[in-house]
């Protein structure tokens, strides 16, 4: 099986991570790791945004798909691991590249967010779902009292 997993820098991609460390896997599972830029969402400083930009969007990607390649060959040192950087709008460059990968599995975070956040920011996760062309695993946020009451 091929799985594709998407991430970024939030938590919702962490807990995605670990999703993946509690499954077994079959010994020819490949796994791609992709992080994608897309400028017009991006969080960055200021000073960052002047000066270079695709740099920054660059670097954070790749420190991204790095950490994560790290951490799941750790834990999973028999399977083979890719890591790409794309960039473009989010959905579009995912669903492009499980497209051209053959991907059978895109495994993303949710960042649960409700209400007008989520009708005014969307749901990247919502957006990979609904037009994937393999089956999707996101990976939610679990409930608890604590993260209710902050």
């Amino acid at each position: 099986m091929k799985i594709l997993f998407s991430l970024d820098s939030s938590s919702s991609s962490q807990r995605a991570i670990d999703f993946a460390l509690a499954r077994p896997w079959a010994e020819d599972d490949q796994f791609l790791i992709v992080s994608v830029i897309d400028a017009d969402r991006g969080d960055m400083s200021m000073a960052s945004a002047m000066t270079s930009p695709n740099q920054t969007f660059n670097a954070e990607s790749q420190r991204i798909v790095g950490e994560a390649k790290e951490t799941l060959q750790n834990y999973l040192p028999q399977h083979k691991f890719e890591t790409r950087t794309l960039s473009g709008p989010i959905k579009q460059a995912i669903i492009e590249c499980a497209k051209n990968w053959s991907a059978d599995l895109i495994i993303l975070g949710s960042q649960g967010r409700q209400g007008l956040n989520r009708l005014v920011l969307g749901s990247v996760a919502e957006e990979v779902l609904r037009d994937a062309p393999c089956s999707v695993q996101i990976v939610r946020r679990k409930f608890s009292r604590r993260e209710d009451n902050s």
